[in-house]
């Protein structure tokens, strides 16, 4: 999203290296969005070019490993590199089937272009997350997602006052699961539940034949996409460089969802 801003203010580029994609933003000081994904061990011989490419750029590297595509060459490599596997997500799958669950005290409806700032504003307060350095180009990436024409968004009101947001991206008959916030007054209100039975009753609408998400390792998330149908497919790790200063648990630009 960085890369259409106008002018290109955030340095975000994208490059391929064998099999893995690595995305730059040379502005924005955060693995977020400064990742190599679907890096397989067949690649191991671009990682020093791999590494290289963001150190000239200014950016910083990490990588996001799938097992599947993963090797013990290729690990090695990172952990002597200096990376180490700092976190892990989910991936999980289903059929586009909905069992309904209740929620009568919530209104699901659609974002419009003109409620943005609303939209973002339910993101960073969802996560506590300050307004520091990284809330410019945060704010720009997340607004220009209700501009995307593949990406359905959502809010889920609450006395009709939006307190949930979420995002339903599609792309060759595959509903992705894109993110999903609640503003912490409201997470016992059933909005989650709510916006991935939404998202999934528009993906069933748009034919999909897939529906994919992700979710941090057993939270309420993962839970209720289990309620919702889907299913497991394997559990991805991060890998970050090592450093010795820094506090993973005080870094607030990684947004685990």
């Amino acid at each position: 999203m960085l890369s259409l801003c106008p002018g290109n203010p955030y340095g975000a580029y994208t490059r391929s290296f064998g099999k893995a994609v690595a995305l730059l933003a040379q502005k924005a000081h955060s693995g977020l969005y400064n990742r190599v994904h679907h890096i397989s061990g067949d690649d191991v011989g671009f990682l020093d070019e791999i590494i290289e490419w963001y150190r000239s750029s200014g950016g910083i590297c990490s990588f996001q490993v799938v097992p599947l595509l993963s090797s013990p060459s290729l690990l090695w490599q990172l952990a002597k590199h200096g990376f180490y596997q700092s976190g892990f997500y989910n991936v999980l799958y289903g059929l586009p089937a909905i069992q309904q669950a209740s929620f009568p005290q919530l209104t699901i409806r659609s974002v419009e272009p003109e409620e943005k700032e609303t939209f973002v504003d339910i993101y960073f307060n969802s996560f506590g997350l300050p307004k520091t350095a990284a809330y410019g180009y945060v704010h720009e990436s997340m607004s220009r997602l209700i501009d995307v024409s593949s990406n359905n968004c959502f809010f889920a009101l609450v006395d009709k006052k939006p307190v949930a947001i979420a995002i339903l991206s599609l792309y060759q008959q595959v509903g992705y699961l894109a993110l999903a916030a609640t503003l912490p007054s409201f997470r016992a209100y059933g909005c989650h539940q709510a916006l991935l039975q939404a998202r999934i009753t528009r993906a069933i609408s748009q034919e999909c034949e897939l529906i994919v998400g992700q979710a941090g390792v057993a939270t309420g998330s993962q839970r209720n996409m289990e309620r919702s149908g889907l299913r497991l497919a394997y559990t991805k790790t991060d890998w970050t460089i090592y450093n010795a200063l820094a506090d993973p648990d005080k870094n607030t630009t990684s947004f685990n969802r």
